[in-house]
């Protein structure tokens, strides 16, 4: 389907003069073009106006590619709409227009220059009328395209690739986000692969190894990342360890089942992220058949350069599309110790490190913008539908058992026993302005103030509590936070109030 021509005078070129300048290499310094004449087939024509109209590529550069003009496109493509109206499906018709005419109606409702009722009232027809020319143009357009595809042999070969190594529902998969007929497009079996070494400025790679096999998963993701142009696009996949517990017959048996999976979260989850026995583990598994967490091959990819586009599980399987957007961070040390250091704004909008006891799957931290922009935030404030917390996280949570390394931070001078949350930048900004200046008047607190006047934990809950204290404490700053931490030992002993 078209969606946009790259070209603004588009349709004036279409109707004007081509100038039928089909030539290859070697480049003419006069216009841009080679000189060497070449026949282009009839076949050759119709892949060409294919892609420079499926957006592959932009026209200009397809035109440059193929050693073509900009005129001769238009011509041929002028052509493929005839002969397209030859081979349309027959109907009634609910006028007398030529096929190629109501052909140059559908491009150009479907090019986004004017809207498709403008153009309705321009050309006298109905919607219907439209939509139905819509149907002819691409049944002939989406046959070629297949055509096209199927007699090319890349495609032949990579569509086996993925086929043979997943399944169909795979290809079809890879299909909605890359052209795997694209002499740019690269599908690789192995992380190890000679023909990822050997390549550069690719538009997309298909990666078919779980990275739960992948001895140095960062490094390999940010290889791909060198390779792939900017905007390119990776598909790759991983096995979640709660995918992995469903799919073992042992998770069916009681007791048993809850003490090898234990076990083994003791042995392939930890054991690999302690400095004194990574080295072993990694030497006898090989970095093979590692546990991963949803949050975790995410964060990974986000941290290594990439935009999450998508996610699907297909046979158990968590398959990812990511689309290349920066360098990646090359994080020598990220966290994955029981204790956290969490960037958090501090008085003044001075950053300072928060220790917490982790709650949150290692490389979390980088899906904080993703979760919040994909679902938003939470009644309590908190990023809604948030897969990074396991369920011993939220225990940990919710009796702040989670909060007792932030005791240092109260030592250090950068928190206090009770005051407004020290919050992240993306939150930050989420916040009302006048709210913004007040907390950055004052340092922030362990113990918040919505516990201490036992509200409840939704956001405009905590908002106004945050006010009412910031507002107190200007006018009493000496007896404020004595009187708030007072109430909140009591609301948490006696009244049980628990975290948000």
């Amino acid at each position: 389907m078209i969606t946009k021509l790259q070209k603004p005078t588009f349709f004036d070129d279409l109707k004007g003069p081509s100038y039928r300048s089909n030539f290859l290499s070697p480049i003419n310094r006069s216009n841009g073009f080679p000189q060497t004449k070449k026949i282009f087939t009839k076949d050759e024509k119709v892949r060409i106006v294919i892609d420079g109209q499926s957006n592959v590529i932009p026209i200009e550069k397809l035109c440059q590619k193929e050693g073509i003009s900009i005129g001769t496109f238009n011509k041929w493509t002028k052509e493929f709409l005839s002969a397209s109206a030859l081979n349309a499906k027959e109907g009634v018709e609910t006028d007398k227009r030529a096929a190629d005419e109501k052909f140059r109606v559908v491009i150009e409702g479907k090019s986004g220059t004017t809207s498709i009722a403008e153009i309705c009232r321009r050309e006298n027809i109905t919607q219907e009328i439209f939509l139905s020319w819509c149907e002819d143009f691409l049944l002939v357009r989406n046959r070629n395209s297949i055509i096209h595809k199927l007699n090319n042999p890349l495609y032949q070969k990579n569509r086996e690739l993925i086929s043979n190594f997943s399944s169909l529902a795979v290809v079809k998969y890879c299909e909605n986000y890359v052209n795997i007929s694209s002499a740019k497009s690269l599908v690789v079996l192995k992380s190890n692969s000679r023909r990822l070494e050997d390549v550069q400025d690719l538009n997309n790679v298909v990666s078919l190894q779980k990275i739960n096999d992948v001895r140095f998963v960062n490094k390999y993701l940010e290889k791909v990342n060198g390779k792939l142009e900017n905007g390119g696009i990776m598909v790759g996949c991983f096995e979640t360890f709660t995918a992995r517990r469903q799919r073992m017959s042992i998770n069916k048996i009681p007791v048993l089942g809850s003490i090898y999976f234990a076990a083994e979260f003791l042995i392939k989850r930890i054991l690999p992220k302690v400095s004194f026995t990574k080295k072993y583990y990694f030497d006898i598994t090989k970095g093979n058949d590692r546990l991963l967490s949803k949050a975790e091959g995410l964060g990974r990819l986000v941290s290594c350069g990439f935009s999450i586009m998508d996610y699907k599980t297909i046979d158990g399987i968590l398959y990812f599309v990511v689309k290349k957007v920066r360098e990646p961070y090359f994080d020598e040390s990220p966290s994955y110790g029981p204790v956290y250091k969490m960037p958090r704004l501090g008085k003044n909008g001075k950053m300072i490190g928060v220790y917490k006891f982790r709650t949150m799957h290692p490389y979390s931290e980088y899906l904080q913008d993703y979760i919040v922009n994909a679902y938003g935030y939470a009644e309590t404030g908190k990023p809604a539908n948030d897969f990074r917390i396991p369920k011993w996280g939220k225990f940990m949570r919710r009796l702040w058992l989670d909060e007792i390394p932030q005791l240092f931070n109260v030592l250090k001078g950068e928190l206090k026993l009770v005051g407004v949350r020290p919050v992240s930048e993306r939150y930050f900004q989420d916040i009302p302005k006048e709210m913004q200046k007040l907390r950055l008047t004052q340092v922030p607190g362990c113990v918040p103030p919505y516990v201490a006047l036992n509200r409840e934990g939704n956001v405009m809950s905590v908002l106004q509590s945050e006010k009412e204290y910031l507002e107190e404490k200007i006018r009493n700053p000496y007896t404020t936070d004595m009187r708030y931490f007072l109430n909140a030992i009591f609301n948490i002993v006696f009244k049980h109030k628990r975290s948000a």
